[in-house]
């Protein structure tokens, strides 16, 4: 048998990370990209830094579609715009507790 054309099958996407670090010393949020060797075990340390210190966001995104929007992704994250971007997900948040808050939210009004 030949091989086949196209995308492999199984394949696992490719991520990058986003981080948002809040520089107490310089007064400033400071944006880095992590974009190779992203896996699991990274992603629960990432997790665990932010519990650690919520000063520090980190937000995942597929490689695939940072490359094309990194630019904006980027600005986004430093401006935490990022609420109707379904693209980007920020990591060690609670989604349903979110939502709710969302739903809270928009019940006041």
């Amino acid at each position: 048998m030949g091989k086949i054309k196209g995308k492999k099958k199984n394949k696992r996407p490719e991520y990058v990370v986003i981080c948002r670090e809040f520089n107490r010393a310089a007064a400033r949020i400071e944006i880095s990209v992590i974009d190779s060797g992203v896996t699991d075990h990274l992603m629960n340390n990432l997790i665990k830094m932010h519990m650690k210190d919520p000063h520090k966001r980190y937000f995942l995104t597929l490689k695939k579609d940072y490359q094309v929007y990194g630019a904006l992704f980027r600005k986004q994250v430093e401006t935490m715009s990022i609420k109707n971007n379904k693209r980007i997900v920020e990591l060690g948040v609670d989604l349903e507790e979110q939502e709710r808050n969302k739903e809270d939210g928009e019940n006041k009004n």
